[in-house]
């Protein structure tokens, strides 16, 4: 079956086409698959991180409230004291009045009651002073966790806020993988068939190359050895001329009296003779050729022919 050059190109064209179309496939998937990766490492990494904010949210929050309630408590204590300290205020002013209108026996008991009463008042004050100070780093933590816990909570907001436009990304790149993997083998077996009919043709005609360059090669032998043949012949018709010619010459002549020699007359020269060099089975099959001597005339027939030489 001979391909015509027209039919390869299409053919060419159409492997072409399909490894291509292949080649983009199999990079579509590669995106896909990518991408697939990406954001599913995206999503699990916002998992992590929001968890981890939500432990040391839940740290915090903790903290805060025992913050919350120490102040509280706090709070409790120094009005307690305050209490305290106006009631010891009281006793020490109405002790005072006392002091004032009592005997001398009496008023030493008085003034010792009223240094105690003094010295409670100072321990008061004191506990006061120092529930003040813890008072104020209580607040102190407690405006840092707020803090924190605000801060915490924007950056949950924040990682929240992207999460659904990245789960829709990676749901479409699922879809994507698996339509490109579906669709891949189909993509890859056309291909393959075309590389095979592509193949299968140019052993074909690389077949016919060769069948043509040996044809001709052939025939180049043939006009050559058919050259050979006939040069043989011209050759050998050449060499029996050369000796014909050379016997005639060494023939003895008769030897005649002398006489007056004749008036010399110009003789017509006779035409050559023709000798024929091979005998042809049918000579009006084939052409002829006539090679020409002083002497001789021979008329040869190229081929094919039957030589009366051996």
């Amino acid at each position: 079956m001979k391909y015509s050059s027209k039919k390869v190109v299409q053919l060419q064209q159409k492997k072409t086409r399909s490894s291509k179309i292949r080649n983009k496939a199999v990079r579509s998937l590669k995106t896909a698959r990518k991408l697939h990766r990406k954001s599913t490492s995206a999503i699990n990494s916002i998992q992590r991180r929001v968890s981890k904010i939500h432990a040391e949210l839940d740290d915090v929050s903790s903290a805060l409230q025992h913050s919350l309630a120490q102040k509280e408590s706090i709070q409790r204590l120094k009005i307690n004291a305050e209490e305290r300290l106006k009631q010891e205020k009281e006793r020490k002013k109405q002790i005072e009045r006392e002091i004032s209108s009592a005997t001398s026996n009496v008023r030493d008991q008085l003034e010792f009651t009223l240094d105690t009463i003094s010295n409670q008042i100072n321990e008061i004050r004191s506990e006061i002073r120092q529930r003040n100070s813890t008072a104020r780093k209580v607040e102190k933590v407690i405006q840092e966790c707020t803090t924190k816990k605000s801060k915490l909570c924007s950056q949950i907001k924040r990682a929240t806020k992207s999460k659904p436009r990245i789960i829709k990304i990676m749901n479409e790149s699922k879809k994507n993988v698996a339509k490109l993997e579906k669709r891949l083998p189909s993509l890859t077996k056309t291909e393959k068939n075309i590389r095979k009919n592509f193949s299968r043709i140019n052993s074909a005609i690389r077949e016919q190359a060769k069948r043509k360059k040996v044809s001709q090669a052939k025939s180049r032998r043939d006009k050559s050895r058919k050259a050979a043949e006939a040069k043989r012949i011209q050759n050998l018709a050449r060499k029996l001329a050369t000796q014909m010619l050379a016997k005639k010459r060494k023939a003895p002549r008769k030897t005649k009296a002398k006489r007056k020699a004749p008036r010399k007359i110009k003789a017509k020269r006779k035409a050559p003779r023709s000798v024929s060099l091979i005998e042809p089975e049918s000579s009006a099959k084939y052409a002829s050729q006539t090679l020409v001597s002083p002497n001789f005339v021979f008329t040869v027939l190229t081929s094919p022919f039957r030589s009366i030489f051996p």
